[in-house]
């Protein structure tokens, strides 16, 4: 299942722009509109990973890119803080850092339901 999250969010962070489907012979995903993804074929082994569309790369890749900004914003503050921060200074990175676990949620989410969603298919007959 872990494999199946990182080829997904490989593939979001490769080509964000493109729907892609898996290649059971490459073992990897490909864009199914540009040369290299013309010859997958649809059967059974490429329906165990769901096809990624637009979409949903567009949803992972500004969810992960949200996630980073704010955990870039904690380490930031914190190190500009310094060791007696001011009251106010520690609330706003405890708040920072509660949109970043949010935003983690989101992502192993994201990765996760659509992992599983191949997980379930079944050939189409």
């Amino acid at each position: 299942m872990l494999s199946g999250m990182a080829a997904i969010a490989a593939e979001c962070i490769r080509r964000p722009k493109d729907r892609a489907v898996w290649c059971p012979d490459m073992g990897k995903y490909l864009p199914p509109d540009k040369k290299e993804g013309q010859g997958v074929r649809l059967d059974y082994g490429s329906f165990q990973h769901p096809p990624i569309s637009k979409e949903f790369k567009l949803v992972f890749v500004t969810a992960a890119g949200g996630t980073l900004l704010f955990i870039l914003l904690c380490v930031g503050l914190t190190l500009a803080a310094g060791r007696q921060p001011p009251d106010l200074m520690t609330e706003l990175i405890h708040g920072l850092f509660s949109l970043t676990q949010v935003g983690f949620g989101a992502v192993v989410g994201l990765l996760g339901g659509k992992q599983l969603q191949g997980d379930g298919a079944k050939p189409r007959e």
